[in-house]
């Protein structure tokens, strides 16, 4: 491991805590808001589809504000922001309340926070060293989320079901999000490098100068492509192997936690390899191993098969995307737009997110998964033909 900025370092303590309190929120949120709340999950689903259409125009606004007014004053508006949130969606009782808090919490929430974080890592760090970087602080996260869902299970089972453990679980959140924000305020210093604070982006015309350079365009396509196969695997393929394969939930969470470990051993190592090679190639690797995933899926219905798509084809995929996506489009940005290419990268995510889950459920309800795989394969070669052609243009 390089010797890093202590910066590098606050953000693997804050992505710890951070994760640790959302994992505190989002595993039993929807139990929360439909079994005592009275919210049908039908409207639950169009909470979160608001949220996450919250969260792309936040992406979009973040950036040029992270570029124009620096790392750390966004990353504290979000915590703060988040923080609020989580504590208003434990006094939410009704739908109009649920649905309000949703768009809060999407419009200052994780995009924002890891816009911004992402930037500060990308100014501190060589760029022969991001990849680790970003791995290392992605490791914290995943400790961190790996670890409540187990400590709000025990404590739902300690302290009883009842709408009152559910409101205390979101109010730990909420504290914990806000420790990370008094953390960041007393102990980090802003990273905007002084070249890029004296030429102050204007307003956000970043966005056009960045959407203008064809190879970040290519970059934004593949990305939003695998991140359709990454985002729409976690949503459909629970619930595939329990209602269509007849998979009981033990099994499930076992390749569910091989996904966890194996992110937490392997990360790091992974990030290294991808430091001293192309990104764009690394990049072009996770496109086939998408591939490669969903074709076992489509091939196979057994529990070992399903255990090698995605314990095996699509971890290693997902360790490769979250790393070299951010550091190849570091790589790609000027200084003085960092901020808003981090995070029209980042944008990617919450745009698959909002859009994945809605073909994966309509395709589940009409009993015809092996669409949801096919159209995975496709996606992910068109991901891998716009790496191609981006390699062509530009030098990895």
């Amino acid at each position: 491991m390089p010797s890093f900025d202590r910066r590098v370092w606050f953000l693997l303590f804050a992505m710890l805590v951070f994760r640790f309190g959302q994992g505190l929120f989002y595993p039993f949120s929807t139990v929360y808001f439909a079994n005592f709340v009275g919210i049908p999950l039908s409207l639950i689903g169009v909470g979160l589809a608001s949220l996450a259409v919250a969260s792309v125009v936040s992406g979009l606004g973040s950036g040029p504000l992270t570029d124009r007014f620096g790392r750390k004053p966004m990353m504290l508006f979000a915590l703060s922001g988040s923080a609020t949130t989580f504590f208003l969606f434990s006094q939410v009782g009704s739908f109009a309340g649920y649905v309000a808090v949703c768009v809060m919490a999407g419009l200052a929430g994780s995009g924002m926070f890891d816009a911004a974080r992402n930037a500060m890592v990308a100014d501190v760090v060589e760029p022969g060293e991001r990849a680790r970087a970003y791995g290392l602080v992605r490791v914290g996260g995943n400790v961190g989320w790996t670890a409540d869902p187990a400590f709000a299970g025990f404590a739902a089972a300690f302290f009883g079901s009842s709408a009152a453990t559910y409101q205390y679980m979101f109010m730990g959140t909420s504290a914990f999000t806000f420790i990370v924000a008094c953390s960041l305020a007393f102990f980090v210093r802003e990273s905007l490098p002084r070249d890029a604070g004296e030429e102050k982006p204007s307003s956000f015309r970043g966005i056009g100068d960045a959407l203008s350079n064809r190879a970040f365009l290519m970059l934004l396509g593949s990305g939003f492509l695998m991140y359709y196969v990454f985002t729409q695997d976690w949503q459909a393929l629970p619930i595939y192997s329990k209602n269509f394969l007849g998979m009981p939930d033990f099994l499930i969470g076992l390749f569910l936690a091989g996904n966890a470990l194996l992110i937490i051993l392997l990360q790091l190592p992974i990030a290294h390899m991808i430091d001293e090679r192309s990104k764009s190639g690394a990049l072009l690797w996770g496109a086939v191993l998408f591939a490669l995933s969903s074709a076992t899926l489509l091939l196979t219905d057994s529990w070992w098969g399903v255990f090698v798509a995605f314990v095996g084809f699509f971890t290693l995929a997902e360790m490769v995307l979250e790393v070299a996506g951010a550091a190849y489009a570091s790589e790609m940005a000027p200084v003085k737009l960092r901020g808003t290419y981090l995070a029209l990268f980042g944008v990617c995510f919450g745009a698959a997110h909002g859009f994945s889950p809605i073909v994966a459920g309509s395709l589940l309800e009409a009993g015809l998964p092996s669409i949801i795989w096919a159209i995975q394969i496709v996606a992910a070669s068109l991901a891998a033909a716009l790496l191609v052609f981006m390699r062509l243009a530009r030098k990895p």
